[in-house]
């Protein structure tokens, strides 16, 4: 059973980010312990945990960047590892669950492409530096320029 701790300032979804993990993680039939860590356990019991995530900031407000900074200080003073999670609530369990799918490899917790999303473009040309290829395609290009719309 993994041991995981999610750590955070105030107000960045670490608590949705721990009801979304264990969700995730359950449903793929993986055993976890995942909590909200307090950063005072961190140094009573440096290694307890499996993985450490820290949800990072995204804004940059005086309280929670001292919070944020606290939490980082107690994690290195006990040199523990962690991984900083950014971006949205569904961006963040993914980096979650990419943590986990490191640490125990095996069947993947989490699609290879997100739904709805087409895999991006790669136009292979940009720097092949084929001076014949790159004449070629200019060419082309004013070859279609030059000739006249279809109705």
């Amino acid at each position: 059973m993994l041991n995981i701790a999610v750590t955070g300032a105030p107000s960045t979804g670490k608590h949705q980010l721990v009801s979304a993990l264990d969700l995730a993680l359950k449903g793929a039939g993986r055993s976890a312990c995942v909590l909200v860590a307090d950063p005072s356990t961190f140094s009573a019991v440096p290694a307890g945990y499996d993985l450490v995530l820290l949800c990072g900031l995204e804004s940059a407000e005086q309280a929670h960047l001292a919070a944020d900074h606290a939490i980082r200080s107690a994690l290195a003073v006990t040199g523990m590892a962690y991984c900083v999670l950014y971006g949205s609530a569904p961006q963040r369990l993914a980096q979650a669950l990419g943590a986990v799918e490191r640490l125990q490899p095996g069947l993947p917790l989490r699609d290879q492409q997100p739904a709805g999303r087409s895999k991006l473009w790669v136009w292979v040309c940009d720097k092949c530096s084929d001076p014949v290829c790159e004449h070629r395609l200019l060419s082309d290009l004013l070859a279609q320029r030059a000739s006249p719309a279809a109705p």
